[in-house]
């Protein structure tokens, strides 16, 4: 099944192996956001790889062995999560086969590095939500990646890394009109961000990091402020639209859209040392960026001695 461009012309062709409309859901869990990774086989390395899907990443990783090309018949009407999925004539109605249970780890750890929102609203009060979902993954991350090519020596075995996103939930507070609309400005909801985490390959893929909070941006601009050909050119026409709607927190506007949403996260081919990251700008318009492993470890494992500190008056 070939899938048609909508932009950059005819030089990139995607194939699907397979027609890929079978949904997997369970009670209480959303037929969406499902973060898939695959883990090789340790004692039988001639097997086919096991097949993982993500259902939370935190506070705990929720993971469920899943088998794609085995699946059962589903009514032509099913209630989701209270979301009613009908089905034409021409739909396949199939739900995926899970293998046992969903394992849970215990909690992640604390992330590496804090960002402005928990300055400004510590504790309970952070805006963005602690239960965060898959957006990408995964890479795997040998001991030489973690160590950054062998500066340190602080990691001894092999870790698999995602991307997962959270955002600003909205609540019946912002509907308040005794709330004070500067109030509401300062925790604008529907604004995403993202966060590495690195976990164990084997069950119950316990996370053993976490990144803080990132955004990622617009293409650049050049000195002279005028755009990039990629951004407004012809192959993205619509893409400098995605700039109308910035990320916002607490009265802080960042160089980012206000919804970034990362869907590709995978090893740059033929250069293991580096990661391509595919995502979305205001749900609109694509990007892709190279970022190395090692700039990724140090996000996930900082060096203290790296950080900069600033003496408070």
């Amino acid at each position: 099944y070939k899938l048609n461009n909508i932009f950059g012309g005819d030089q990139l062709e995607v194939t699907l192996a397979h027609q890929f409309n079978t949904l997997w859901t369970d009670e209480g869990i959303y037929a969406k956001n499902f973060a898939i990774f695959t883990v090789p086989n340790a004692t039988h390395s001639d097997t086919p790889a096991s097949i993982y899907a993500e259902i939370h990443i935190t506070p705990y990783h929720q993971v469920q062995q899943i088998e794609p090309e085995r699946f059962e018949k589903v009514s032509p009407k099913r209630d989701f999560k209270k979301r009613t999925h009908r089905y034409d004539s021409s739909s396949n109605r199939r739900s995926m086969i899970t293998i046992g249970n969903a394992t849970k780890s215990d909690i992640a750890p604390l992330a590496s590095f804090s960002t402005v929102d928990e300055h400004r609203f510590p504790g309970k009060s952070a805006p963005f939500k602690e239960s965060a979902h898959g957006g990408s993954c995964c890479v795997s991350f040998s001991v030489d990646d973690i160590n950054i090519d062998g500066t340190r020596n602080n990691h001894h075995e092999s870790l698999i890394v995602g991307i997962a996103h959270t955002k600003v939930s909205w609540k019946p507070w912002y509907g308040k009109s005794h709330i004070p609309q500067k109030e509401k400005d300062l925790v604008p909801h529907t604004h995403y961000v993202s966060f590495f985490y690195a976990f164990d390959p084997q069950p119950p893929f316990q996370i053993r990091a976490r990144s803080g909070y990132f955004c990622l941006g617009h293409a650049p601009e050049t000195f002279d402020d005028t755009l990039q050909p990629e951004e407004g050119g012809v192959f993205n026409p619509h893409s400098v639209l995605t700039r109308n709607r910035p990320l916002l927190q607490y009265n802080v506007t960042f160089d980012c859209p206000q919804m970034h949403y990362i869907s590709t996260f995978i090893e740059k081919a033929g250069d293991p040392t580096s990661t391509v990251i595919g995502y979305g700008l205001n749900d609109c318009t694509p990007r892709l960026v190279e970022v190395e492993k090692k700039e990724i470890s140090r996000l996930l494992f900082p060096d203290p001695m790296d950080m900069v500190l600033e003496m408070l008056q």
